[in-house]
Order: C-alpha cells, then sequence, then structure tokens
C-alpha cells in the first residue's frame, strides 16, 4: 500500500485565501497542514477557505489538524469555511459529531464569496 503526500496549494481571492489539500491528511502529514495555516495567520490572512475536494483519505489526527487550523484561525478574529467534504472526511466528521464544528460549503467559490460579503459588512459597520 502506497501512501500519498498531502500537497497543499494557497491561492489568493483577496480577501480571502483558498487552501486546496490534495492525498491524505493524517497523522503523518496533520503538522504541514497547521504550520501551512500558522503562517497564513501570521502573514496577516485570516479569511480562509480550506478546501477538501481532493482531498483522498483523512484520519482523526487530520481532523485534529482541521480543528487547530479552525482554532487558530478564530484566534486571531479569522474565520474558516470548509469545502468539497466527500469520502472518508464526510465518514469521520459524521461519525465524531464534529460536522457542526465547521462551516461547511459545496464549494470554494460559495466559500470565498461568504467571506467576500462577510469582509464588506464589517467594512460598513466601522
Amino acid at each position: 500500500m502506497t501512501t500519498q503526500q498531502l500537497e497543499i496549494t494557497v491561492s489568493d481571492h483577496q480577501p480571502a485565501v483558498v487552501v486546496a489539500l490534495r492525498g491524505e491528511l493524517d497523522i503523518a502529514s496533520g503538522d504541514t497542514l497547521r504550520r501551512a495555516i500558522r503562517e497564513l495567520v501570521r502573514q496577516g490572512r485570516t479569511k480562509i477557505v480550506v478546501d477538501a475536494s481532493d482531498l483522498g483519505f483523512c484520519d482523526s489526527c487530520g481532523l485534529e489538524a482541521l480543528l487547530d487550523a479552525r482554532d487558530d484561525i478564530h484566534k486571531a478574529a479569522g474565520a474558516m469555511r470548509l469545502t468539497g467534504v466527500h469520502g472518508i472526511l464526510k465518514i469521520v466528521l459524521a461519525a465524531t459529531r464534529l460536522r457542526d464544528a465547521f462551516v461547511i460549503d459545496g464549494t470554494a467559490v460559495e466559500a470565498v464569496a461568504a467571506l467576500v460579503m462577510s469582509s464588506s459588512r464589517d467594512v460598513s459597520m466601522v
């Protein structure tokens, strides 16, 4: 059995960032996601969409990495949205009853649009 390493692609969609995951999110790759999210937050990028459309596997350690990412973003007064939830990730979220721990959109486009709208409301309140 071969394991597929986690690939992370970051694309800028001002004011949001899309972090696309491909491969496996597990004990071996969770820290890679954590580092990528922490670096974005350090750069002031706190409106983040995590796109799991191409994620082939996610176990409980991968779910923990997603929760840690969400917590890091929230601590920086940001927002995280999860998209492309399918397969094993969908099963793990249901089995652990953590589906409601995330804001989940159908597509990255929908998630970015929601973050853009929330940014517009934040600016208009100032």
